[in-house]
């Protein structure tokens, strides 16, 4: 892959600008702090005769960071982001996987290595075999592998001393930068309320950055050259609108950041909707994708109608064990509320393909993406937890304005099974004169290309469809979106592509329901297609908070007529 490290000369100083892939949208503008461990790792031979020691001296060190992860996970316990704890319960499972200390052991014994080149040698196997993995989870796993063995590192040579000191009062107005990208680090970011984070790893898919996500904090990660690049108390911005990462930025180009950053993140009093139409007056609606419900506040101050998708696998991806009824009753009932009758789609988990977790999952075959995921393990395997879902999401809608979004919908079989469902939840609420919302509508995702074609049978049996264009596309083109040596047949332009879309919109207008079809995901938050995507027919986008003022502004800019893809 080609170096993406871009620079120029500026009289005395050095702008350089790194291209890479945004992890969390938005604009951070600060003084870089970087949050690496400087641990001298110490490599001596020892003697036969200190082997026992040695093995003895690290396990001590195992049990030292035992101790003080578990006062770690206390600290941060109750924080308004409760999947922290989880994510910091599953370092202190991993904390006692036997296998991984008796091997660091018997290199001890059999190579003779003092405990912390055992550990770094041992840690840097297993990581190199999770990000040989093709599964995105299991090589997001390779930096909780890392994290651990970094915190076992310094309590051997710090002698039992804090794993990690809190430099929370050293990050305030600063962007931490990280080769790597911990939970920990993440952590910190929101506690010390960095303004941004940038990293060189690519775990896109990791524990931490969906940490990051949910924390809403602007970072960009997959920047090679970030750490060679940046030092401690240089200037930086971190545009994740665009996937860049500015070092030593000119007056200039701070001032340009500034104005954008001001009009992205709208002050308050700013009207709680704003109309949005083309150039020839046709009103095109603007919903929000939201991770989790502390996003809901950004969702309205940014003028959007309501939430078009409600993501809701945080609530599964960071546990060992799915909520309870009640547990995501509490939460959906929360964004419900917030949304003060504005409509709220809530999609059921999405679980497989690139979110999942082996606790939970069943998955089988050698491409998880085309297996068991969405809908597919609900029906296939776990028809009660999507009942809970339900049950839970209709109780929440009691006096709210919810729909329901089904992902990974294939065929009309899949519509009728899962309506089944509903029906025995809604009969059993009745039964037990439990309140719930009546009106609640039923949808379903169109991202596989079967369902694209059968956009028109689709819709006799739901109230409304959401294209889910991000993964139509790599599904239609054949591509894996997280595969970078195919990423560039995932083009959104292809007339190819284009062609399905307008078909799909133009299944739902046979019918005279073409205002129950909205466009979501990335592709949706895109300016630069939006023109295009009105001439298709699309008048529903559900769309990053943060890209909303772009967007809207894009559609001011086009005219609705239709155009023509053959």
């Amino acid at each position: 892959m080609a170096n993406k490290v871009e620079s120029r000369a500026k009289e005395s100083n050095r702008e350089v600008i790194l291209k890479g892939t945004t992890i969390c949208p938005g604009i951070g503008i600060g003084i870089v702090r970087c949050v690496d461990p400087e641990t001298v790792i110490a490599r001596n031979v020892i003697e036969p005769g200190r082997v026992s020691v040695e093995q003895e001296r690290y396990s001590r060190a195992v049990r030292t960071v035992g101790e003080q992860l578990h006062q770690h996970i206390e600290e941060y316990h109750g924080v308004s982001v409760s999947q922290v704890t989880t994510i910091l319960n599953a370092h202190e499972m991993m904390l006692n996987d036997e296998d991984l200390h008796n091997r660091v052991v018997e290199r001890i014994a059999a190579e003779h290595k003092n405990a912390e080149w055992a550990i770094e040698e041992e840690g840097e196997s297993l990581i190199r075999q999770f990000e040989k993995m093709r599964n995105p989870y299991f090589q997001a796993r390779a930096e909780d592998v890392r994290d651990l063995v970094d915190h076992t590192l310094q309590v051997l040579s710090d002698e039992g001393q804090a794993v990690r000191a809190n430099p929370a009062r050293t990050t305030q107005g600063r962007v931490l930068v990280s080769e790597y990208l911990s939970p920990s680090d993440v952590v910190l970011a929101e506690h010390s309320d960095a303004l941004g984070f940038a990293t060189e790893s690519r775990a896109l898919s990791s524990h931490a950055a969906i940490l990051l996500r949910g924390f809403g904090i602007p970072a960009v990660g997959d920047l090679p050259g970030l750490k060679q690049a940046a030092e401690n108390g240089d200037g930086i911005i971190v545009d994740a609108i665009d996937g860049l990462v500015m070092i030593r930025p000119t007056p200039a180009t701070i001032e340009e950041y500034r104005a954008r950053k001001a009009k992205l993140e709208m002050p308050e009093g700013t009207p709680s909707l704003i109309q949005c139409a083309t150039r020839d007056g046709t009103h095109v609606h603007l919903l929000a994708n939201i991770e989790n419900p502390r996003q809901v506040t950004l969702a309205f101050q940014s003028g959007l109608e309501g939430i078009g998708l409600f993501r809701t696998e945080f609530l599964v991806l960071l546990s060992d064990t799915f909520p309870t009824e009640e547990e995501q009753y509490n939460v959906y009932r929360q964004v419900v509320h917030a949304a003060a009758g504005r409509p709220v789609t809530i999609r059921t988990f999405d679980i497989g393909a690139d979110k999942q977790r082996p606790a939970l999952h069943r998955c089988s075959g050698q491409n998880p993406a085309l297996g068991v995921r969405g809908i597919r393990r609900h029906l296939l395997h776990h028809p009660e937890e999507l009942r809970t879902q339900m049950r839970a999401i209709l109780r929440a809608a009691e006096d709210g304005n919810v729909r329901i979004l089904l992902p990974m919908v294939t065929t009309v079989d899949d519509i009728k099974e899962a309506k089944r469902h509903f029906e025995t939840v809604k009969a059993d609420l009745r039964t037990e004169h439990v309140p719930f919302g009546e009106d609640v509508r039923l949808g379903a995702m169109i991202e596989v290309p079967a369902a694209a074609i059968e956009t028109r049978t689709i819709l006799e049996q739901v109230d409304f469809v959401s294209v889910g264009a991000n993964d139509l596309l790599q599904y239609f083109m054949g591509a894996d979106r997280d595969n970078e040596e195919v990423l560039h047949y995932n083009d959104a332009e292809h007339s190819a592509f284009l062609w399905l879309l307008q078909f799909i919109v133009e299944q739902a207008r046979a019918l005279g329901r073409e205002n129950d079809v909205m466009m979501c995901g990335v592709i949706a938050s895109r300016p630069d297609l939006i023109p295009g995507l009105l001439g298709l027919g699309y008048r529903s986008f559900s769309i990053a908070p943060v890209s909303a003022a772009a967007v809207r502004d894009a559609v001011a800019g086009a005219r609705a007529e239709r155009t023509d893809h053959e």
